[in-house]
């Protein structure tokens, strides 16, 4: 399968996976069900409407999906999932509060986009709350621009901004 040889490439060589500058010692690698309980705490703690466990249990075995996790020595510390062939999408990604602004977000976008290469997609998309600025800018510097708004996306009635990037 394309994803599972993606995979093992991602995987490969862990010293150049593994986060140089700020958080020491993290590790990206395929998800497995064995990390769902950390995920899903992360993602309960994250999203206000979480997904739910059977999404990334699904998920894990899709053909055209990247489910990753980062990992350091206490354990799983964030994921990302995507997915696509022609466009790839951002599905989820989340840092758990204690590992946010250490790098490990930064690991997970260069994956997805790695993928997204890979897949030779002509680009990348993911939605963002249209109140989560915060997020919004972290997606700029991996050069997403936003391209329109999805009303009433989220389950409180919120609007998403989409934002995309086009892969050279």
């Amino acid at each position: 399968m394309l994803r599972r040889s993606f995979n093992i490439t991602l995987i490969k060589n862990e010293t150049e996976m593994r986060e140089p500058a700020k958080r020491k010692g993290v590790l990206i690698r395929a998800m497995t069900e064995a990390d769902l309980d950390r995920v899903m705490a992360i993602e309960n703690r994250t999203f206000p409407n979480p997904w739910r466990r059977s999404f990334f249990a699904s998920d894990i075995y899709r053909p055209d999906a990247l489910c990753i996790v980062a990992e350091d020595q206490t354990g799983v510390i964030g994921y990302l999932v995507a997915w696509g062939r022609e466009e790839v999408h951002i599905a989820n990604i989340a840092v758990a509060p204690e590992a946010r602004r250490q790098g490990v977000g930064t690991k997970l976008m260069e994956a997805a986009i790695e993928f997204t290469r890979h897949q030779q997609a002509e680009n990348i998309y993911l939605e963002v709350r249209i109140t989560n600025t915060g997020a919004q800018k972290f997606y700029r510097r991996f050069n997403f621009v936003p391209t329109y708004i999805r009303r009433g996306y989220y389950e409180n009635g919120e609007d998403a901004l989409v934002m995309e990037r086009e892969l050279d």
